[in-house]
């Protein structure tokens, strides 16, 4: 399939409900090697969930409570306590983004930051602070804001990292992470929740990021679900990889 017939139909926006660690990140790697069209996916965790940046090791973690669900990610950055936030998979052709990282941190950020800010929520990219990178010192990808995070006086509100991958053809996975309500076991992040209590904000929110990014990315939207090729291949990767214990201890 070439370009032009791969962006023909525009953006496809899965919006799934919340599901296990497991399924989640299975998801997201069988759409970055078998999506066919640019691809945007919005879900939430059940139970809660920590996940791990690709190169994170997991024995940093043994303190973490009895019983948390924990994953290893995809892409790189610091650990992540998915509780109560939006989480969202871009998985397009790299052309369809920068070629430089940053750049495309920048369009998309910024593209979060104009949602964020039609509901209320003030929010601003970082321009100080180190870059992003796939192996931080820090443990936790909350913690110190970065260069390009999107952050409130707070702390940081949404938390990105990137995977690339050059076969079958040059892709880009973006992981996103916008917080709603402080999580248990990160209460230094910056949360919608500091500044818009309605409930119905976060589904308005979810909206808005939707409509912006494929505005960012000059692609119509619409509505999809995963293709039998996208299910199939996230089943065996949530058996065979995200659910094995050697995959999470691997580093």
């Amino acid at each position: 399939m070439n370009r032009s017939a791969r962006t023909a139909g525009g953006l496809r926006v899965i919006r799934d409900d919340p599901g296990p660690a497991a399924w989640n990140m299975a998801v997201d790697e069988a759409l970055l090697s078998h999506a066919e069209v640019p691809t945007l996916r919005l879900y939430g965790w059940t139970p809660h969930a920590v996940s791990l940046g690709w190169f994170q090791r997991a024995a940093d973690f043994a303190d973490l409570p009895p019983g948390t669900p924990i994953v290893r990610r995809l892409t790189g950055g610091g650990a992540i306590h998915h509780g109560d936030e939006i989480t969202f998979a871009l998985c397009v052709d790299a052309e369809l983004l920068p070629r430089e990282v940053d750049a495309s941190y920048h369009l998309l950020h910024d593209a979060a930051i104009a949602a964020l800010r039609e509901h209320g929520i003030a929010s601003e990219r970082l321009t100080g602070g180190d870059l992003p990178t796939a192996r931080p010192t820090e443990k936790w990808c909350f913690r110190t804001p970065g260069r390009d995070d999107v952050v409130t006086p707070a702390g940081k509100l949404l938390g990105s990292a990137q995977r690339r991958i050059a076969k079958p053809r040059a892709r880009v996975l973006h992981h996103g992470s916008l917080v709603l309500q402080r999580p248990t076991l990160t209460p230094f992040v910056a949360a919608v929740a500091d500044t818009a209590t309605d409930p119905s904000t976060a589904a308005r929110v979810r909206e808005a990021l939707i409509a912006n990014f494929a505005q960012a990315l000059g692609l119509p939207m619409h509505a999809g679900t995963l293709t039998a090729t996208e299910h199939a291949a996230a089943e065996r990767l949530r058996r065979e990889r995200y659910e094995d214990p050697g995959f999470l201890r691997a580093r």
